[in-house]
């Protein structure tokens, strides 16, 4: 069976490819419609293929333990560990988990056929196979896959005294499960059909239930009733339904266990050493898990904002936006954070904790400020300014999410430290330069941002920021400068300036000279004045802004 597993993995590939003339064959082997042998009804390959590989995900003395005395059934529609829905792990042997890893592998191989459709195709052909596993009639199994996948996915593995070490031949296979499992639930989660890609949203979490069950080994995410079959996938409608305090805590406690033990483990003196193989990944898959649950189910968000461990959640996802910035690899988990955060700060409440005192001890010595009286939200806008001014291209997508954060934390603003009231005004003088402002549509859009920073920071927190309102006065001139702008001297401006650099160019020689003229960049800030964000960087694919943050007056209450 094993072999069977992973022949069909290595073959599937194969099937989804395209021909020279552009067709497939995928339609032919996979998803015609067949007389099934002995009856009458039709069946597809394909549908037959996903549902026999969901399967042996539960067969009884495969991939869970065998049947107990009375059971006859082969398949097991049970949940793997304990966490979300299930109180008592099942006790797997290491062959279970083998298997796991061989099955769950023969289940992403099928679930690829995004990979080779082109970009512009993706949107509108859909992935048969992932419909047939979230849009699926048996939600039972739905259940049982989602919180298996969920709890193996944040299972902790101890390594009690021992030191583990790295070695480069050698994969943990409880890792390597952890990551086959987040994999397959991620791209669960995140499926829709062509007809919902096009921006329809609602509410993951309006439907959420109250309700308690009785039996605690009974998942919170009760079966859905009255939805019609296919309408709806099921992953992220049981997602949604999360309620518990208890899985909240379970969810929150092992993705902030990923994040602080990589970022302990980068700290530490052994980091050369004591590295998994697998382990480098971890927190960008958690960051991933935590965007989709907050994405997804509007009281887990509230319970993230309310959790006394929110403000660590906030240190750590800053520490990894600072250590990850200058690594293009980790650029999607920046990213990623930018979203997290973004969507944090849109909640009034969240962002009046922002102005409790920053700790600096959890930072390398690399990261930290010079600034004993910082706030979290000094460290923010610290940490925003580094990376807007990094240039860095593969940034660009995350510029809007940093700004519109700073833009929803300013209604809250107190006290804001002297370096960090000069830092926004030395990103505003950047920003607002006429030349800066014509040279890309988009670039409006960010002085907008800025500009409505001060706006509220002046009309709502003008006496608790005095730092803030001396720079401002400071940088009249660039208010002023602003105020008198005049379109054609801009134009006039930024033909100089890449007339000035274009013969910086032409001169430009190989070596030393080559990174001298790089150096001699004709804007402060090059990465922000020569590339062009994808559309998903910007507001629409943002979360949607609060009522406070669209410029409401923030309610009375100590900030």
């Amino acid at each position: 069976l094993l072999n069977c597993v992973r022949v069909l993995a290595r073959l599937i590939p194969f099937v989804y490819e395209a021909r020279s003339d552009g067709s497939t064959i995928e339609d032919i082997v996979l998803w015609t419609q067949r007389p099934r042998p002995g009856s009458g009804a039709d069946y597809s390959l394909g549908k037959q293929l996903v549902s026999a590989t969901i399967d042996l995900l539960f067969t009884s003395g495969f991939t869970v333990p065998q049947a107990t005395v009375g059971e006859d059934t082969a398949v097991r529609y049970t949940i793997w560990e304990n966490g979300v829905g299930q109180t008592s792990s099942l006790g797997s042997s290491k062959e279970n988990v083998s298997n796991r890893i061989e099955v769950l592998r023969l289940l992403l191989v099928l679930c690829c056929k995004t990979m080779y459709v082109p970009p512009a195709r993706s949107v509108a052909i859909a992935n048969r196979a992932l419909h047939t596993i979230a849009y699926n009639a048996n939600k039972k199994m739905v259940l049982c896959l989602l919180c298996s996948l969920l709890n193996t996915s944040l299972k902790e593995h101890s390594q009690g005294w021992a030191i583990p070490y790295r070695n480069s031949t050698a994969i943990n296979p409880a890792d390597e499960l952890t990551l086959h499992a987040m994999q397959a639930l991620f791209i669960m989660l995140e499926y829709q059909t062509p007809a919902t890609k096009g921006g329809q949203s609602s509410d993951a979490g309006s439907d959420a239930t109250s309700a308690e069950e009785s039996n605690a080994n009974t998942p919170s995410m009760v079966l859905v009733t009255g939805t019609e079959t296919g309408t709806q996938n099921l992953f992220r409608v049981f997602v949604s339904k999360l309620h518990r305090q208890q899985e909240f805590d379970y969810l929150i406690g092992n993705i902030m266990r990923l994040l602080e033990e990589t970022m302990r483990s980068n700290l530490s003196i052994l980091a050369s050493v004591t590295k998994q193989p697998t382990r480098h990944v971890m927190p960008q898959e958690a960051t991933i898990l935590l965007w989709l649950l907050l994405e997804n189910n509007s009281l887990f968000k509230e319970y993230v904002v309310d959790h006394n461990r929110s403000l660590r959640l906030f240190s750590v996802l800053l520490y990894f936006m600072l250590n990850g910035y200058t690594d293009p690899a980790q650029s999607g988990m920046v990213r990623t954070i930018s979203h997290i955060l973004h969507y944090l700060s849109e909640d009034g409440q969240f962002a009046t904790r922002l102005m409790q005192p920053f700790d600096q001890s959890i930072l390398p010595s690399q990261m930290r400020i010079v600034d004993a009286s910082l706030t979290h939200a000094d460290f923010m806008i610290n940490t925003a300014f580094t990376l807007l001014c990094s240039s860095k291209p593969y940034l660009v997508p995350v510029y809007s999410n940093l700004l519109l954060l700073v833009r929803n934390v300013s209604p809250y603003l107190t006290q804001i430290s002297q370096m960090t009231a000069d830092k926004l005004l030395s990103l505003f003088d950047i920003i607002s330069s006429p030349a800066f402002v014509i040279s890309e549509p988009y670039h409006v859009r960010w002085l907008i941002y800025l500009i409505e920073v001060f706006d509220y920071v002046v009309h709502y927190r003008a006496i608790d920021n005095p730092h803030l309102m001396y720079s401002m006065v400071k940088a009249r001139s660039c208010f002023v400068r602003l105020k008198a702008f005049d379109l054609d001297k801009a134009k006039g401006e930024l033909a100089a300036l890449r007339e000035k650099k274009s013969k910086s160019d032409a001169t430009r020689t190989i070596g030393s000279l080559g990174a001298k003229a790089d150096a001699a960049s004709v804007t402060p800030v090059p990465s922000l004045a020569t590339l062009k964000p994808d559309d998903s960087s910007e507001g629409a694919a943002s979360p949607a802004l609060s009522d406070k943050a669209r410029g409401k007056r923030p309610d009375p209450g100590p900030a």
